[in-house]
């Protein structure tokens, strides 16, 4: 398997907050034990699932890091916020004594404190080290495979893609295709199987394509459906006027519906009981080419 376990992306995402935020920004021993356990607790979230900024003070609220005590209320008018740090004029006057504001302030700057090593930190380091991706049998759970390994699976499904019926089209080929616009474009990507790539596209969104000018420009063309269009109405009134020239083909769910619903009828219309009905998945090969 070439994915890392998130106890590796955690241990990894763990020792660069190390050696890059302060250890007076980071607390004590038991804020370490906590603020790791809630970067284990992001980096297991399944497909879809949220994390929002109470689930990153979890087992935070009761402790703060020193620095914190250090910041006291201010009458100052040169800071917006009336904010000060450290022994402020105003401070020796004895101005910073609203233990009410004080507490409000801590809990605002803690919070903010909180967010930053996930959103400045986390987050970045796994979009720049990890292709995130979900696999085929497992479509909730998250993967994590280092960029140099991943780049490694995907240039190997290139070329494996080379070796069979498709070809890579050159820059004056590439652009010729979109100045025309004659053809639909999709974004593809590689989702891993057990011991290979599939290619998944989304063939209903308009794939922005950016033009290699000097202006850098970008612009979208037509979706692969939206181009199909014309030919899937041929389609479908040839199956209308010869319901057999296209055999089980099927244009869609309300396609599939009709003919198990017909099937249903049938087996109701002709014995009392309903027989026990099989049915068979077969793998073609080569069924996406």
């Amino acid at each position: 398997e070439a994915y890392c376990t998130n106890e590796q992306v955690v241990s990894f995402i763990w020792a660069v907050i190390r050696s890059i935020v302060p250890p007076d920004l980071l607390g004590d021993r038991s804020i370490w034990r906590a603020l790791r356990l809630n970067i284990s607790k992001f980096v297991g979230l399944q497909r879809f699932e949220m994390f929002d900024l109470s689930r990153c003070l979890h087992r935070l609220e009761s402790s703060q890091p020193p620095f914190l005590s250090q910041i006291r209320i201010s009458d100052c008018c040169c800071y917006k916020l009336w904010v000060c740090i450290g022994n402020c004029s105003c401070a020796k006057e004895g101005s910073c004594n609203s233990s009410k504001s004080k507490i409000r302030l801590h809990n605002r700057l803690f919070r903010h404190w909180i967010y930053w090593p996930f959103s400045s930190l986390v987050v970045p380091v796994i979009s720049n080290y990890f292709y995130v991706t979900e696999r085929q049998f497992d479509k909730l759970q998250v993967f994590y495979y280092p960029k140099p390994v991943w780049m490694k699976l995907a240039d190997n499904a290139t070329v494996y893609l080379k070796e069979q019926n498709y070809e890579q089209l050159n820059d004056a080929s590439y652009m010729s295709i979109i100045a025309k616009r004659r053809f639909g474009f999709s974004r593809v990507r590689f989702l891993p199987k057990k011991n290979k790539m599939r290619i998944v596209a989304n063939t209903k969104a308009p794939c922005e394509i950016k033009a290699y000018d000097q202006n850098k420009r970008s612009f979208f063309v037509k979706s692969v459906n939206s181009s199909l269009k014309e030919l899937h109405a041929i389609l479908r009134r040839v199956k209308n006027e010869n319901p057999y020239a296209l055999g089980s083909s099927v244009f869609g769910y309300h396609d599939v519906y009709q003919k198990l619903y017909r099937f249903h009828q049938e087996i109701k219309g002709a014995l009392l009981m309903v027989p026990l009905v099989y049915i068979v998945v077969g793998d073609v090969s080569k069924a996406f080419d």
